[in-house]
């Protein structure tokens, strides 16, 4: 039985693994990143912002081609070893002077030719682009998508790559066409690189592409390109393992990737002085020296322009600012790495925790049963998070956990099921014995009227009372319900001893004490308690204490009489409490002819009566110690909340004091708080 339940679990947390595995593993290496961000200093990328100041400064988007080209020229002269523009030129400059002639026919054909004479944006910008190292951008686009019939989305034959991989990219991520640049500007640039990042299904920026195939070519991402230009190379190695994509080499870096050609950031967050306003770079007044040896990144960071990503910081970021992210990580080689035998080595811990399980966690007694499955998984998170702080290797603990944890529980469960088969026989040979006793328990429950009925007595009340006998049955016992006029009876009893004879007599006292209280034209409560007396002490070998009254709920007055019980508390409106000191008299069966003082108290609406049973104050802990009074005030001082509320949260802190040592006695709580003279709709209105 054993072997069928672990064996089934272990194949259910297998499937669980399998297939909800990455859903708790990514957002656990997010929260790696978040604990341990990347520390980025001194590095060779620089940001050139195309922000809102820039675009008050130099003017409304899109800008004219002629800015792009004062910029490029700008950053060559000042020594920038690469230019890259995550910005795509997509169509031509809207202040070609070619335009101008379109929009106004009207003018003269010198002014034509004079006009025409004039250089054209595009091809301005194009020679400033092939003086410079430069890179631009472009957007792989599959077919049918809003993109593809964009205006030059283009196929490779019609695109110039410069890059050259001394191999092809099996299994890597494929785009039909490309969104391009206009000719000139793609045909003068050194490097072309897809700026595509696609968020995982979570919406967050993980991975960024660092080549993919475009119409069947490959096509280096918009990172390993500007390296590739950085670094002089004309070719991209690839790096390939039993027909997966493992690795690119751009130059002297080789960064270890997907097999669809993504590899995953590392984030960090980059200095303020990491970055320059456009405008300021378009501006010759200012001086460019500080970008010597730079890579510089220009793009976007006005919310109407740029696209904003998610990242595993729990950051919205720029797509500019996530680029330069990239190429500085390539740089550092500070790229996260999930190597090919991570998946192995996480099934193969899993098999193991799976046995360990199997062999070790039956053998376990006491806490050790909860200590020893958190020791060993902390062990497996905390290796997991080393992994990543050393080594920046990612490697899954919930996978092995959810496999050892399915076969943890299927060995308790398989065991706890044995334990109690184990048991069954004990159980069959003392059930006509708990059957007669639970049968007595029974009958003694049906004696006492059920919550609802007493909760719903009167709207102006709220009452609740909550019996937990020391044994399977007890000798206290509780009563409440209406008089024909309206007025409300309520008592708590207690009968010395425990066990079947107490509950026998707690039973006929409850009888006899609902029938002389509810008959018609009853006398007096105290008279009618002294009969109550008369009559139980009639060949009787115990004492029943007894508090009994009345309750006018048009007024709040009470009518109490004592026999020998614990005296009532009143819980003020303020939330005080009070113990009600009565004159009281002796316990029912101990003098026949007993006169018993009859005793008015009267509650303001608000106010609140609770009445316990020496089963509350006489409870003791393992030490010997008592609850006591000063417990007890504790508890009651300051309720506010239901009836209900309070007699169980009382019955809880004894409980709680007692500390699994066994009641020595039965306990009883009543409540009973006075809303005032006004009817209130109940809950069953």
């Amino acid at each position: 039985m054993r072997l069928a339940g672990v064996t089934g679990a272990v194949i259910v947390a297998a499937l669980l693994a399998w297939l909800a595995g990455p859903l708790f593993a990514e957002p656990l290496f997010d929260r790696y990143q978040r604990w341990a961000p990347r520390t980025i200093t001194n590095p060779r990328v620089h940001v050139v912002r195309i922000d809102n100041d820039s675009l008050k400064r130099v003017g409304p988007w899109p800008w004219p081609r002629a800015y792009f080209t004062q910029m490029t020229q700008r950053l060559n002269q000042a020594g920038a070893s690469v230019v890259a523009f995550d910005v795509l030129f997509a169509e031509n400059d809207p202040s070609d002077p070619t335009r101008f002639i379109k929009v106004f026919p009207e003018l003269s054909e010198a002014t034509r030719k004079e006009i025409t004479a004039l250089p054209a944006p595009d091809e301005d910008f194009g020679r400033a682009l092939w003086e410079a190292p430069t890179v631009v951008a472009r957007a792989g686009v599959r077919q049918r998508s809003l993109e593809s019939n964009a205006l030059n989305a283009r196929g490779t034959a019609a695109l110039t790559i410069s890059a050259r991989f001394d191999r092809s990219l099996p299994g890597a991520s494929s785009f039909d066409l490309a969104l391009a640049n206009v000719a000139p500007i793609e045909f003068n640039a050194h490097g072309q690189g897809l700026i595509n990042g696609e968020p995982d299904r979570d919406g967050v920026t993980r991975r960024m592409i660092l080549a993919a195939n475009v119409g069947g070519r490959p096509m280096p991402g918009f990172a390993l390109e500007i390296v590739r230009v950085a670094e002089h190379a004309d070719d991209i190695g690839v790096g390939v393992v039993a027909g997966r994509l493992t690795a690119l080499v751009a130059g002297s870096y080789r960064v270890p990737v997907d097999p669809e050609g993504r590899a995953r950031l590392y984030f960090g967050r980059m200095l303020d002085d990491d970055e320059s306003a456009a405008a300021d770079v378009i501006d010759p007044k200012k001086s460019l020296a500080y970008l010597k040896g730079k890579i510089v990144i220009v793009g976007p960071t006005s919310i109407g322009l740029g696209d904003i990503r998610t990242t595993p910081l729990g950051e919205t970021e720029f797509g500019v600012r996530i680029h330069a992210q990239a190429v500085d990580a390539l740089l550092s080689g500070a790229w996260l790495s999930r190597p090919r035998w991570a998946l192995p080595a996480e099934w193969t811990l899993g098999a193991l925790l799976a046995l360990f399980a199997c062999l070790v966690f039956p053998r376990l007694r006491g806490r050790a049963v909860a200590v020893v499955p958190l020791v060993v998984a902390a062990i497996v998170v905390a290796s997991s998070w080393g992994a990543f702080v050393l080594w920046r290797l990612l490697l899954d603990p919930t996978r092995p956990l959810l496999i050892g944890g399915g076969a943890a529980l299927a060995v308790a469960a398989t065991a706890f099921i044995q334990t109690g088969h184990n048991a069954r026989a004990m159980r069959e040979a003392t059930l006509a014995r708990e059957g007669e006793m639970k049968g007595a328990r029974d009958i003694q429950r049906a004696m006492l009227p059920d919550a609802r009925s007493v909760a719903t007595l009167d709207p102006r009340l709220d009452i609740a009372a909550l019996i937990e006998p020391a044994q399977l049955i007890g000798g206290d016992l509780y009563d409440a319900f209406a008089l024909d006029d309206g007025r409300i009876v309520f008592l708590v009893g207690d009968v010395t001893g425990k066990g079947t004879p107490a509950a026998l007599f707690m039973a006929v006292t409850k009888a006899l004490a609902h029938s002389l209280l509810g008959a018609a034209d009853a006398p007096p409560l105290n008279e009618i308690v002294g009969e109550l007396n008369c009559e139980l002490a009639i060949d009787s070998v115990v004492e029943v204490t007894m508090l009994c009254g009345i309750l006018d709920p048009a007024t709040g007055r009470i009518e109490l009489v004592n026999a020998g019980h614990e005296n009532p508390w009143i819980v003020r409106a303020d939330g005080s409490a009070v113990e009600h000191v009565m004159e009281g008299g002796l316990p029912l069966c101990t003098v026949p002819d007993y006169a018993y003082p009859l005793e008015i108290l009267t509650l303001a609406p608000g106010e609140g009566l609770v009445v316990i049973t020496d089963g509350v104050r006489e409870a003791q802990d393992d030490k010997g110690g008592f609850f006591g009074s000063d417990r007890t005030h504790a508890v009651l001082a300051g309720w506010t909340g239901s009836a209900q509320g309070l007699t169980k949260r009382l019955a809880s802190a004894v409980r709680e004091f007692e500390a699994g040592t066994p009641a020595t006695d039965d306990l009883t709580v009543m409540a009973l708080r006075y809303r005032g003279p006004v009817a209130v709709l109940s809950s069953r209105d």
